[in-house]
């Protein structure tokens, strides 16, 4: 399922596998002038080269290398070999030689195996789109290669999944809650005004929630330091404040996990103060007991 969204000079390409009908998750790409950022996955790649072939693709550039973000560069580059194709020096790795993601098998049904393309160009600090200059921020979190893009004349924000909507309820293994917070923080000083995240859920006035998510992860750092002090278990812990185990536990092999959101926040207890103060604008969000 590919959905078209038009914001003024961006258009948004939605894209979703389906499962009896119904999108299973969302991810997406956005156009901008000529311009590519992201490409979505393997299993709507061909559909994705329908849609660029009516608006025209001169460059392409990743925000990361997961598999529903540059899973169609091997379509499109067969398509438009003439696109440049660039992404960060630690992403390039991920495309050229897929293997290296080390897909579980529930991303395999989820959005397919990647293939490999051998012609990555690294980014520097920035990309011209026609009169758009992005610039390049670097967001690790989500991913340690992680980078978003911002133009600062028009204050948009393409985030990729360095922001992601929503209370949190699991996390992957491998993401970094320092890493994570720092980011958002990174991205809140640019005081966005359009945020374009890797859903491709567009926000028009985004600042209050990436201050809100902020102090959602700050207070639940907060909230494991105080269970942990008084030796509560680790499934109470949950139990406590993600509500349990969510099914996206057992759909990926406990990929994705609230225990794994907890591992993450006792990470981060051990380098800084958990009753650290709050930024101004940061909402503290107390998590359910």
């Amino acid at each position: 399922m590919i959905d078209l969204q038009s914001h003024g000079s961006v258009t948004a390409i939605r894209m979703a596998r389906t499962f009896l009908g119904r999108p299973l998750y969302w991810t997406a790409a956005y156009w901008l002038d000529g311009l590519l950022i992201d490409s979505g996955p393997p299993c709507l790649a061909d559909e994705l080269v329908q849609i660029v072939e009516q608006l025209g693709v001169e460059q392409i550039v990743l925000t990361h290398g997961h598999e529903d973000h540059t899973g169609g560069l091997y379509a499109l580059h067969r398509r438009f070999p003439r696109a440049s194709i660039r992404a960060a020096e630690m992403t390039i790795p991920f495309i050229t030689e897929p293997h290296r993601l080390g897909q579980q098998p529930y991303r395999r049904f989820l959005w397919g195996a990647p293939k490999a393309v051998a012609r990555v160009e690294p980014l520097g600090l920035g990309v011209q789109a026609g009169s758009f200059a992005l610039r390049v921020v670097e967001t690790p979190g989500h991913s340690r290669d992680h980078i978003a893009f911002f133009e600062p004349k028009q204050r948009w924000l393409f985030s990729g999944d360095a922001f992601i909507g929503g209370r949190e309820r699991a996390w992957a293994s491998e993401c970094e809650m320092f890493g994570t917070i720092s980011s958002l923080r990174g991205l809140a000083v640019l005081h966005p005004e359009r945020l374009f995240p890797g859903s491709g859920h567009v926000r028009r006035t985004p600042l209050p929630e990436i201050h809100g998510k902020i102090g959602q992860l700050l207070t639940l750092c907060r909230d494991v330091a105080h269970l942990d002090a008084i030796g509560m278990p680790d499934e109470e812990i949950v139990r406590r404040l993600c509500a349990g185990e969510p099914p996206i536990r057992f759909w990926t092999g406990g990929h994705f996990s609230a225990g794994n959101l907890i591992r993450a926040c006792r990470r981060y207890n051990e380098v800084f103060e958990p009753g650290v103060e709050l930024a101004k604008g940061e909402q503290i969000v107390r998590s359910e007991q």
